[in-house]
């Protein structure tokens, strides 16, 4: 997850899908690049596949798997709140920020790589326990990163950066 804002207050932080994204709407446009040229060429059956089967099923694809999720954080308003898009919609959940403990990195490990994730710990609520904060596991230090800034953020002496404002 990439840190997009960080204050004492609030703390917004996004992942965003981009690259996943892009190169699935690449494949699809060569697909239909593909079906077209078959069409015109006059293969029938080439440009079924390329033209409705496989498009369908590559946008299907990019419906259920590419959503944005954003963690906000915010003092002021006491708010923990987990925003979910995808093409079908959006989602939100909200907690109270009191009730974050900390964050922790979850690990998956497979043959070829290990990846992680955020994991809120809420102690309080209705919701006590551990969530994560996307349903994905990744590769790289993004949600390392991430949870070192959550916790550093909730470690804030919030009483001095205000009083010094």
């Amino acid at each position: 997850m990439k840190i997009v804002h960080d204050t004492p207050e609030k703390l917004v932080l996004s992942f965003v899908p981009w690259v996943f994204a892009t190169v699935l709407s690449a494949l699809l446009l060569g697909v239909v690049g593909f079906g077209l040229n078959a069409l015109f060429t006059g293969d029938v059956s080439a440009a079924f596949w390329g033209l409705f089967a496989i498009p369908l099923f590559m946008l299907l694809f990019l419906v259920i798997f590419v959503r944005r999720d954003d963690l906000i954080l915010d003092r002021d308003r006491n708010l923990l709140e987990l925003r979910h898009s995808t093409f079908r919609g959006r989602t939100r959940v909200r907690h109270k920020l009191e009730h974050l403990k900390e964050a922790k990195l979850q690990s998956s490990r497979s043959e070829n790589a290990n990846t992680y994730r955020i994991t809120l710990v809420l102690d309080g609520g209705m919701d006590a326990g551990t969530h994560a904060v996307t349903p994905i596991y990744a590769s790289g230090r993004g949600a390392e990163r991430g949870v070192a800034a959550i916790n550093a953020w909730l470690a804030q002496d919030v009483d001095s950066h205000r009083s010094q404002a």
